[in-house]
């Protein structure tokens, strides 16, 4: 039998955030499946169903993989979360130990999906972010070696956060498995099997150090598509456009920096982590599902607009008169074209992907216009039309 509770214990009893998990939660993992599966419709729509190309796994993009990755491991994540919601989370550790009879398996099962959830972060994070990088490797890039070498950094980082993450949650606690039984011995009860063991490392400062590396990263794979849209002379309202689209990702970040302020502020990892840990634990999700769906509206966006206005204009649309390309700086056209374009680092002729305003990808295939539509594409260092 559980210990009795303290009047102030008494007091607090009614509190519960179960509420607001399983709403939240299960409105997120709607939402990231829905964007997540728009976005590989989007491709089959634009890309994958025209003959040219072939539908089979061998042409699926290296994006398209990695993004369906990130959605497993994020429904995964919040799945978890619902389990240990079900076992307690959201609730304060004495209530849930008052209703257990067998106390505190419970809370010790709470924190092991909890602990799940912790390990599924790092790989969830970072196939978003592999996501980003290889469609921004695919569609365009600057010349200037400046700016392949901060892609290439960019991913080695993302790669080295995945491995120090992973090692983190992982072996917080040693053994393994001491994140969650811990919970025995502290409230003096015998753990399932003799173990013993410590978790220094699993302090509230160690997992927001984490998260700002993290957060580090997202900012430097946000900045890419803005620095290269803003050297290039085209119209502001086009330039604004472009820069829009791929300046979503400041939701994640944002939702980002809240989760990790929201951990600093208002997390009690040591008396009632159960309870103190629901609104970090929503947030994550939230932080999740935001870089999921800043990952994919690039590339549903224009190409859904495309779709409707083909439908509204007929089998043969016209080309746009806002689709020409933006021109370079003034100056020799030698110097124009080192490091001013877009370029495609894998040099593949057969993408019809492009920059238009409002068009991040323009596809190809039977529903391309007769006419030639200018449009920048890569053929060799030079900008065609």
């Amino acid at each position: 039998m559980a210990p009795p509770l303290m009047p102030s214990q008494q007091e607090e009893y009614h509190q519960d955030r179960r509420t607001e998990l399983y709403v939240s939660l299960i409105v997120l993992l709607v939402v990231n499946n829905v964007v997540v599966h728009g976005r590989i419709a989007a491709h089959y729509y634009d890309r994958y169903r025209h003959e040219r190309f072939g539908f089979n796994l061998g042409n699926f993009l290296l994006e398209d993989v990695f993004m369906a990755l990130s959605a497993i491991f994020v429904d995964a994540m919040i799945g978890h979360t619902l389990a240990s919601a079900s076992y307690g989370l959201g609730l304060h550790s004495w209530r849930i130990n008052a209703e257990d009879p067998d106390y505190p398996s419970n809370l010790s099962n709470t924190f092991k999906h909890v602990w799940i959830t912790l390990v599924l972060t790092a790989p969830a994070f970072t196939c978003v972010r592999l996501t980003l990088l290889f469609f921004y490797r695919r569609l365009f890039l600057v010349n200037q070696r400046c700016l392949k070498r901060a892609w290439w950094a960019n991913l080695i980082y993302a790669v080295a956060w995945f491995f120090g993450a992973s090692g983190f949650y992982i072996f917080q606690c040693w053994p393994a498995q001491w994140f969650y039984l811990r919970y025995y011995p502290r409230y003096h009860r015998p753990t399932p099997y003799p173990i013993s063991g410590q978790c220094n490392a699993s302090i509230v400062d160690n997992l927001a150090r984490t998260l700002v590396f993290g957060l580090i990263s997202d900012v430097g794979i946000l900045l890419l598509p803005v620095f290269t849209i803003s050297r290039l002379q085209m119209t502001l309202s086009k330039k604004i456009g472009l820069l829009g689209i791929f300046s979503i990702g400041v939701v994640a970040c944002l939702m980002d920096l809240a989760r990790i302020t929201e951990l600093w502020v208002g997390t009690d990892e040591i008396i009632d982590a159960s309870y103190g840990a629901a609104q970090f634990f929503i947030l994550s999700a939230a932080t999740a599902v935001a870089a999921t769906t800043c990952a994919c509206l690039p590339v549903i966006l224009p190409i859904a607009c495309k779709a409707h206005k083909r439908r509204r204009e007929g089998t043969k649309p016209q080309p746009s008169p806002l689709s020409a390309p933006p021109s370079f700086p003034s100056g020799s056209e030698s110097a124009a074209r080192k490091g001013r374009g877009f370029t495609r680092l894998d040099g593949d002729s057969s993408d019809r992907n492009a920059v238009e305003l409002g068009e991040v990808e323009t596809g190809g295939g039977d529903d391309r216009p007769e006419e030639p539509v200018r449009q920048m594409r890569c053929e060799g260092d030079e900008v065609s039309r």
